[in-house]
C-alpha cells in the first residue's frame, strides 16, 4: 500500500466545505459549525490552495459551488461519511450502546407505536438510547444516506442502494365513517363511494397506499388535504366525507370523535411495516435488535385495536 500517505488536508476543512454548500453560505456554515467566519474561510481557502481547485464563486449576490467543486464535494461527503462510520465501529466494538440510536419513523406510525416500543426497549435492552425523529418517508431516506440517521421505519420498500430492511409486519387498515351512517358490518368500494375519500397531504405514504388499494371509478377523493389523521378523522366526524386509518391508530383517533371504524370486506387493503438501516453501517445489528422490539409493539398494539 505504497500509494498511502498523509493527505495535506484536514477532515474539519473537509467539513467546512461540504457546510457551505448545504447551508448555502459561509456565514450560516460557520454558524452550524460553531466557529467564526473568517476562520472557516481561511480554512476553505487553504484546501481549496493545496487540492488546486477552486470550490466556490463568491461574489456580492452570494457563494455558488463549482463545476469542479461539485465533484469534490461529492467526495469529501463520501469520505466524512467513513469518517463517521469508522468512529461509530469503534464505539460499537467497545459498547453497542455506547451512543444514542438516531431513528426516523413516519408519522402515521410515530404516535400509535412509540409508548409500546420505548416500554420493550426498557424491558428488554434498557441500556438502549434511542432518538426519534418523526420524518416523512423521503426525509427518512435521504437523512438514512447521509448518516444522519442510523435507521428508519417506514410503510414503503427502500429506494435507494446500500439500503437493508426487515419487514415488521402487515397492518390492516380501517375506513372511519360518521357514526349517523348505517351500521355495517365491513366496508366496501360500494360503501366508500357513498362519500368523498378525505386523505392526507402529499408526501404521506398512507395518501399513497390508500389511493393505490382504495381510489376507483366510483371513488371520489375529496379536494380536502389533511395534515395529520386526527385533523381527518375531525373531518369525518363533521360530515365531509370518510377517510382510511391504520389500525393501531384506532384506539387513539376514534376516541377524539364521533365516528366508527369498519375493516374492509376483502381484509387486503393494509401496509406492511419495515425496519431499514445502511447495510454498511457498523449500527446495523443494534438497528436490526430493535426490530425485533418494533415487531413485538406492532403485534401488541395490532391486538389491542381490533375492531369489535
Amino acid at each position: 500500500m505504497t500509494w498511502l500517505r498523509n493527505p495535506d488536508f484536514s477532515l474539519r476543512q473537509l467539513q467546512y466545505a461540504v457546510a457551505v454548500h448545504e447551508h448555502g453560505g459561509f456565514g450560516r456554515a460557520a454558524e452550524a459549525c460553531g466557529v467564526s467566519q473568517p476562520s472557516l474561510s481561511a480554512q476553505i481557502a487553504k484546501l481549496e490552495d493545496t487540492l488546486g481547485v477552486q470550490l466556490f464563486e463568491r461574489d456580492g449576490r452570494g457563494v455558488r459551488i463549482t463545476t469542479a467543486g461539485t465533484e469534490v464535494l461529492a467526495q469529501a461527503t463520501a469520505v466524512l461519511q467513513s469518517a463517521h462510520d469508522l468512529d461509530q465501529l469503534a464505539r460499537a466494538l467497545v459498547d453497542p450502546y455506547a451512543s444514542v440510536l438516531r431513528i426516523g419513523i413516519i408519522p402515521t406510525v410515530a404516535p400509535y407505536l412509540l409508548p409500546a416500543i420505548a416500554e420493550g426497549i426498557g424491558d428488554k435492552a434498557p441500556a438502549l438510547r434511542v432518538h426519534w425523529l418523526e420524518l416523512q418517508t423521503e426525509r427518512c431516506e435521504a437523512m438514512l444516506a447521509d448518516g444522519q440517521l442510523d435507521g428508519m421505519i417506514l410503510a414503503d420498500p427502500p429506494t435507494r442502494s446500500g439500503v437493508e430492511h426487515d419487514d415488521l409486519g402487515w397492518e390492516p387498515f380501517l375506513a372511519v365513517v360518521p357514526h349517523a351512517d348505517p351500521a355495517h358490518d365491513a366496508v366496501d368500494n360500494q360503501l366508500l363511494a357513498s362519500r368523498k375519500l378525505l386523505l392526507l397531504e402529499d408526501g404521506h405514504c398512507l395518501r399513497d397506499h390508500t389511493l393505490a388499494q382504495c381510489l376507483t371509478d366510483t371513488v371520489e377523493e375529496s379536494p380536502y388535504r389533511g395534515t395529520s389523521l386526527a385533523t381527518v378523522v375531525q373531518m369525518v366526524a363533521s360530515g365531509f366525507g370518510v377517510t382510511v386509518i391504520p389500525q393501531t391508530a384506532a384506539p387513539q383517533e376514534l376516541g377524539r370523535a364521533h365516528v366508527r371504524a369498519l375493516p374492509f370486506a376483502s381484509g387486503h387493503v393494509g401496509r406492511t411495516l419495515r425496519i431499514a438501516w445502511r447495510a454498511q453501517s457498523p449500527r446495523a445489528e443494534v438497528v436490526r435488535e430493535l426490530g425485533g422490539i418494533v415487531r413485538d409493539a406492532l403485534a401488541q398494539a395490532l391486538a389491542s385495536a381490533e375492531p369489535r
